[in-house]
C-alpha cells in the first residue's frame, strides 16, 4: 500500500499491453495476471479497486462537461449524485484545476486541461491500484508539478501506483521502485530506484536519466558514493563536487 512503482521502456516495448492486462481489459494469451489474488477479468473481481488512466485522454471522454464525465464512473459504481459532486470537487482540486472546470465542455479543454481531467476521473473512484500511462505527457511545467504532487497524496492515502513511462527522469521524481521493460521482458527485475541508477549494467543504462549517466562516467564507483543520489539537484550536487579541481 502506497508504493509507487515506475514502469520505465521505449515505446512499443509492452508498458500500456501489461497495464491493460492489469486492469482486466485484455486477457493474458499466456500466463495469469492476479490482482488481490484474483483473475481481474473475472466476474467476481471488484473493478473499482484498479482504474486506470490512459495514454490519450481525449479517447477517452464522451461526456458533454467535465462534472458529468468524472461522475459517469462514480454512478456507475452506485455512488449518489451528492457524493458525486463532493469526490468531483476533491479530485479536480487534486490535479490542480478549479471548480469553475465542472461546467466545461471536454472538448473545449486544453490538452493538459483534459490529462487532469481524466486522472481526476479516476482518483474519484478512490482505487485501491492506480495505472497511468504517461501522466506527464503534454504538460506544462505548473501541470507537471500539479500531478506530481497529487501522485505524492495519493501514496499517502495508501494508494499503490504503477506509473508507465518512457522518461528516466520521472522515476527520479517520484518512484519508489522501477522495472525497465525492454520488448515484452523485465530487463533487470523490480529494483530500488537508487540500486536501478547505479548498479543498471550496460544494456540498462541506456534508459538512465543523462544526469546520472553523466555522474556514473565521471565517477566509474558511482555505485559507491554516500547516499547514491536519486533527484536531480542531488545529482548534480554530485557532478559538480566530482568534478572540482
Amino acid at each position: 500500500a502506497g508504493a509507487l512503482m515506475a514502469l520505465l521502456g521505449p515505446n512499443g516495448s509492452g508498458k500500456t499491453t501489461l497495464a491493460l492486462a492489469i486492469a482486466g481489459v485484455l486477457t493474458p494469451a499466456s500466463g495469469n495476471v492476479l490482482v488481490d489474488g484474483l483473475d481481474p477479468t473475472s466476474n467476481d473481481f471488484d473493478r473499482s479497486l484498479v482504474q486506470l488512466a490512459f495514454q490519450f485522454p481525449e479517447e477517452q471522454m464522451f461526456e458533454v462537461s467535465v462534472e458529468s464525465e468524472i461522475a459517469f464512473g462514480l454512478k456507475n459504481f452506485g455512488v449518489g449524485s451528492a457524493e458525486a459532486k463532493e469526490r468531483s470537487l476533491s479530485a479536480l482540486d487534486s490535479v490542480g484545476l478549479p471548480s469553475e472546470m465542472l461546467g466545461r465542455a471536454p472538448d473545449e479543454l486544453s490538452y493538459g486541461e483534459m490529462r487532469r481531467v481524466a486522472l481526476a476521473s479516476v482518483i474519484a473512484l478512490k482505487p485501491r491500484y492506480l495505472l497511468l500511462d504517461e501522466p506527464l505527457a503534454g504538460l506544462d511545467w505548473a501541470g507537471r508539478s500539479s500531478i506530481i504532487e497529487c501522485l505524492e497524496t495519493l501514496k499517502e492515502d495508501g494508494v499503490t501506483t504503477v506509473v508507465l513511462t518512457h522518461e528516466p527522469d520521472l522515476p527520479a521524481e517520484i518512484g519508489d521502485t522501477v522495472s525497465l521493460l525492454i520488448d515484452g521482458s523485465l530487463s533487470a527485475g523490480t529494483l530500488p530506484v537508487a540500486e536501478f541508477f547505479y548498479g543498471a549494467g550496460e544494456h540498462e543504462a541506456a534508459h538512465l536519466p543523462g544526469t546520472v549517466r553523466v555522474l556514473r562516467n565521471l565517477t566509474p564507483s558511482a555505485n559507491n558514493l554516500p547516499g547514491r543520489p536519486v533527484r536531480e539537484p542531488a545529482i548534480i550536487d554530485a557532478i559538480l563536487n566530482t568534478i572540482k579541481p
